[in-house]
This record gives structure tokens, sequence and C-alpha cells, in this order.
């Protein structure tokens, strides 16, 4: 019987990757779904990126963005397309990876890829529940 160690071992997060439809709207020339290659987020990525998205309200207390957050993770975690890409973001003519973002996917796209970019991090299914775990 192999060991907790043999088995870590051998699942190492580094290598997963995975394809996603998202939408019927985003097809290939053939009619066919695109699909988008994505990681999981990893957990100090994932902190690097609270971090990033916290702010200090008026009383002192950090909060998190969680819609920043979720942009964020998205343009960490997709690796097809490239949300980051420089030509890509010259010709709709914006600035930052989460401008093109929201200038290329509608809100329940950029919903379904982040809840499909959290699965496979790991976390449970219901997003409610994630929502509570990074509030606390």
């Amino acid at each position: 019987m192999s060991s907790l160690q043999d088995i870590l071992n051998l699942n190492v997060v580094d290598d997963i990757v995975t394809y996603v439809e998202i939408s019927n709207r985003l097809k290939d020339e053939n009619g066919d779904n695109l699909k988008f290659k994505i990681k999981p987020i990893l957990f100090e990525d994932l902190n690097r990126l609270k971090r990033k998205a916290t702010f200090i309200d008026q009383n002192g207390n950090a909060i998190i963005d969680e819609g920043k957050l979720n942009t964020y993770c998205i343009i960490e975690s997709t690796l097809e397309p490239s949300f980051k890409d420089i030509k890509s973001m010259e010709k709709l003519k914006v600035n930052t990876p989460e401008q093109y973002l929201n200038k290329v996917l509608l809100a329940g796209e950029i919903d379904r890829l982040i809840k499909e970019i959290l699965t496979i991090s790991g976390f449970m299914e219901s997003i409610e529940q994630l929502v509570c775990d990074i509030k606390n």
C-alpha cells in the first residue's frame, strides 16, 4: 500500500490543466464551442491576489473586493486565451488585462469561468461557501 507521501509525490499540482466551455457565443469556424485552457490557482498566488484585491474601509477594516479577486484569479489562471496579451489589448484600445477581460467576456461568462477555476483549484462546488471562506 502506498503512503500518502508517495501519492502526493505522484500528483503534483504544477501540471494540472483543463479545458472548459463557458459559452455558446464563442465558436470556431466549424461551429463548435471554443474551450478555455485553465490551470488551478495555487495557494501562494491566491494569497497574493487577495492582498491585491483588499482595501481598507472608512472604519479601518480590511475588505476583499470579490469582483477584483475573481478578475485577478481569472487572469492568473487562464492560459488560453491570454488576458495579458499586449497586442490584443492594443487592438481593443484597453490598458490592462482587467479592462480586456471585461471588454471580451459577458458577465455570465466571467462567472462560469471563475467557477471552473475554483473547482479545479480544489474549492468546494458552492461559490457561496468559498466567499464565506475567503472573508474569514
